[in-house]
């Protein structure tokens, strides 16, 4: 009787720890497509709207205590061309050009530098004919692991 109680204990525990890991695998990847594609956003919106863009590299990426997203990094491979992107609940948890950033440093780099004007993504994927899932992904529930 003893052995059958221990069986089924131990059963149970294996259960649990396999129902865990398959999701935390899950919802780490989740995480990742989540911060891969608001990257190619980002990514595209500097295509657009930037002059001489050549690349991208993301220093953080992390959530607030109100559910918006700052993705902080830099351009170009130099750290003077620095800005901070906010993702917010307003805009369905995708990145549409919000961003803060140096206006003597960055915004030298801006297209339309003199009127602030910039070309929104969902505007770029329409005129290019891009496919919008590709572009979109749904974040994580818990983002701090």
């Amino acid at each position: 009787m003893k052995n059958s109680k221990n069986k089924i204990i131990l059963l149970i525990v294996i259960a649990a720890i396999i129902c865990l890991t398959i999701g935390y695998t899950l919802h780490k990847n989740k995480k990742e497509n989540y911060i891969e594609t608001q990257e190619e956003r980002l990514n595209l919106y500097f295509k657009y709207n930037l002059k001489n863009y050549n690349s991208m590299h993301v220093t953080s990426f992390r959530k607030n205590p109100t559910g918006a997203y700052f993705v902080s990094g830099y351009i170009n491979k130099n750290k003077k061309y620095h800005f901070k992107a906010q993702i917010s609940t307003v805009d369905n948890l995708q990145f549409i050009g919000d961003l803060i950033y140096n206006p003597k440093t960055f915004g030298k780099l801006l297209k339309n530098e003199e009127t602030g004007d910039s070309i929104n993504i969902d505007e770029i994927i329409k005129k290019e004919h891009l496919d919008k899932s590709k572009y979109e992904a749904d974040p994580p529930a818990f983002f701090w692991f």
